[in-house]
């Protein structure tokens, strides 16, 4: 049996094949890793651009509840759902600009706001209501920039909490 099929080469001899095909097309490989590394990251730049340039463009809507606003478990669940359809109608968006926020403030009226921010795609399931009694509209500019809260008379505690 052993003229009829030949012996496998050995270990070393493999190793040594192998290594040679290596030395000798060394060039090449040095290139495709090359181009392998540009093109990852002319992409990532790419995708992080594309990223910035959604989050620049967000759609934002204030949620206004009504005086006698008391929302059933139904209803969050509902509003959860749709929250949670706004990632998907955003389609490709990159994922951190593909986020809803939610925010809650006080309005000058003393009545509690809550606002939807998600990606521009996403706009018609965020102008959607959510709640039955709450009123869905197009937030104002004075809302986008932040307040900060003082308390006269009253110094920073020491380590935040």
């Amino acid at each position: 049996m052993g003229d009829v099929v030949p012996q496998a080469p050995g270990v070393v001899h493999g190793l040594v094949v192998v290594i040679g095909a290596v030395v000798e097309h060394v060039g090449w490989l040095v290139v495709a890793a090359g181009s392998v590394l540009i093109i990852w990251t002319a992409s990532a730049a790419w995708w992080r651009r594309r990223a910035v340039r959604e989050l620049g463009r967000r759609a934002r809507f204030e949620l206004v509840p009504a005086v006698t606003f008391d929302p059933q478990m139904g209803d969050i669940g509902q509003a959860a759902a749709r929250l949670d359809g706004a990632r998907a109608a955003a389609g490709g968006v990159p994922r951190r600009a593909g986020a809803v926020r939610i925010r809650v403030w006080a309005g000058p009226e003393s009545q509690l706001h809550y606002g939807w921010e998600g990606p521009q795609r996403a706009a018609g399931v965020l102008r959607m209501p959510g709640y039955r009694q709450v009123e869905v509209r197009p937030a104002d500019a004075a809302r986008r920039t932040s307040t900060q809260v003082r308390f006269e008379g009253v110094s920073p505690q020491a380590g935040g909490w």
